[in-house]
């Protein structure tokens, strides 16, 4: 007999109650969705498209064969409700099921799931998808963490990874756990930046519709990255007066004690014909000073494709403007260099952090790790400076010839701890997982980064790295890509994932030239990955150079290079080409 409703929502409510699903409350949410879709008689809800649009706010040209994130987290979900039966709810009368190649959930006695619910779930049979649209051409290359794609992993290990930053939150002691408890409703070390709404010129009324979506935009995008405190619109703007004063946008500035933003972003829509152009500016408060500016190619008003464009034109802005070596953190350096005594030490540190990982320049390491150190003690909240000084151990480690870092991975697990919703944090605890050999671990941890910010590209460059290096040759390059093209003023390590790929792909010019571009950052890693292209080219006596040249670079590095490539973690189609040339030998 079909068990009732009640029995199903009584069920349901047992699993959401439990602890792996507190940490996660978006499997909360697909679980909780598949039953009462269930219950209300839609089953032809249950299916990928309608629950990727209805859960995960996916857009309606959503295409699964390009994003598997109904894929992905039903994974998880079925390896959640393995855990929970396994555990808290071993007890439990029933057993909420989705069985696999299905959507649809089933509640069954637990007598009859006997030992299966402690079982390790297989991966997804293929679904129907036969009510998703077809694919569509030239859509970004990445929405979010679910394009990853990883078709072959389980994400599994994500649950884990958020249960233990919870649990380092409630268990830390008194200050320490107190100082946590409140980030939230701190503002960031940085800068304010205030989105201004663009003047119009032109009387189509078209123009004011992609004014405010563009603002909106530009604030969605601006909130995505690290230590920016956005702004919109004031109270008159709130209140639909949309003229702007002889000052543009400098005259509808928010004035609200405490929130005098560092930076105005504004700028004008002109529209001429069936013609528009967007001209953006930031102006650099107080002062008034223009420190960047841009403008748009002719866009042709095409209603079915503007907001794709606006959107674009956003994002393009945003990255130019508040990447870590963007035009706001740049100016501000240079603005805390000249003038210390302007304050915002700690938020300094962080941007000569950035500013090191970019020029590495001799002798700057411990000066950096010792500001970063310091923002630390004086504020142990502070998730940013925890991630930057995991990279700078991480950085050191690998100096001495020493993959792994005990201290970097600390230093990571106390970023997430204080902030659950870093991407940097997650960013770089995947990069310490990484070297510590917990390879599902840290794809579960740059997953969760590129899930919160998949536009900021220190993320996506890093996610382009390790996802390479863990052999997901689809998604990664990809990634590594779009970090350039976000961030122009990258540094040179952002070509070691496209490096990866070529060497992967056994393409010798490609992986050259990438690891050429890569190499100018000094690092080891890099210098190892340009010895492999030339070895791979056939060019030993250039790959030979370059290692001999790594050796007296890093005088503490192992004479042993297969140690190297082992502490380094340099995957096997990496190593291969300096394997086969004979360069691994002592």
């Amino acid at each position: 007999m079909e068990p009732s409703a009640d029995e199903y929502r009584d069920a349901l409510s047992r699993v959401v109650a439990a602890a792996t699903f507190r940490s996660s409350p978006k499997l909360a949410e697909l679980l909780s969705y598949l039953v009462e879709q269930k219950l209300a008689g839609h089953g032809d809800r249950l299916k990928g498209y309608p629950i990727a649009l209805d859960v995960f706010g996916r857009d309606e040209d959503f295409d699964a064969s390009s994003d598997s994130i109904v894929r992905v987290q039903m994974t998880r979900l079925r390896r959640a409700l393995g855990e929970y039966y396994a555990g808290e709810g071993a007890g439990d009368p029933f057993r909420l099921v989705v069985p696999r190649g299905s959507y649809a959930p089933m509640l069954e006695p637990a007598a009859e799931r006997g030992q299966e619910a402690r079982q390790e779930p297989l991966p997804d049979a293929p679904v129907d998808t036969s009510t998703s649209p077809p694919a569509q051409q030239g859509e970004d290359i990445v929405r979010s963490s679910s394009a990853l794609n990883l078709r072959r992993r389980s994400w599994g290990l994500l649950a884990a990874l958020a249960l233990a930053a919870s649990l380092l939150i409630i268990y830390w002691p008194g200050g320490e756990r107190d100082a946590v408890l409140v980030r939230a409703g701190e503002m960031p070390d940085g800068p304010v930046v205030y989105v201004a709404p663009y003047a119009i010129t032109g009387s189509d009324p078209a123009i004011a519709r992609v004014r405010d979506g563009l603002q909106f935009d530009l604030i969605n995008y601006l909130a995505q990255l690290p230590n920016l405190a956005v702004l919109s619109l004031d109270e008159r703007t709130a209140k639909g007066e949309r003229q702007l004063g002889a000052g543009g946008a400098l005259g509808t500035q928010p004035s609200r004690k405490g929130l005098r933003p560092a930076f105005v972003l504004q700028g004008s829509i002109d529209g001429a014909g069936s013609t528009l152009r967007i001209n953006s500016s930031l102006v650099r408060m107080p002062g008034g000073v223009v420190v960047w500016s841009g403008r748009s190619a002719p866009i042709d008003y095409d209603p079915a494709q503007i907001l794709k464009v606006q959107s674009k034109i956003a994002l393009g802005v945003a990255s130019r403007l508040g990447q870590p070596y963007g035009v706001i953190h740049e100016t501000m350096r240079q603005d805390l260099e000249n003038h210390r005594d302007l304050g915002m030490e700690r938020y300094f540190c962080e941007l000569e952090a950035y500013e090191f990982m970019r020029s590495r320049r001799e002798g700057q390491l411990g000066r950096v790790k010792d500001c970063l150190e310091r923002a630390v003690y004086d504020k142990p909240n502070y998730s940013d400076a925890w991630a930057l000084l995991s990279w700078m151990h991480l950085y050191e480690a690998q100096a001495h010839g020493i993959g792994d870092s005990p201290e970097a991975l600390e230093a990571a697990k106390r970023a997430v701890a204080a902030n659950a919703t870093n991407a940097i944090g997650y960013e770089y605890l995947a990069l310490a997982l990484y070297r510590h050999g917990e390879d599902d671990a840290a794809r579960e941890a740059i997953g969760k980064a590129l899930e919160i910010s998949p536009n900021h590209s220190e993320v996506l460059a890093n996610a382009g790295r390790v996802l390479g290096a863990l052999g997901e040759h689809e998604i990664a390059p990809n990634l590594a890509r779009k970090a350039i093209q976000l961030n122009p003023g990258h540094p040179p390590w952002y070509w070691s994932g496209l490096a990866l790929d070529a060497l992967y792909r056994n393409e010798a010019d490609e992986a050259l030239r990438y690891a050429r571009l890569g190499a100018a950052d000094g690092g080891l890693m890099s210098r190892y990955l340009l010895a492999s292209a030339y070895a791979q080219a056939g060019k030993g006596a250039e790959a030979r150079r370059v290692l001999e040249e790594a050796a007296r670079a890093y005088p503490g590095v192992s004479k042993d290079r297969r140690e190297v490539v082992r502490q380094l973690r340099i995957p096997d189609f990496a190593a291969e080409p300096l394997e086969a040339q004979g360069l691994l030998t002592r």
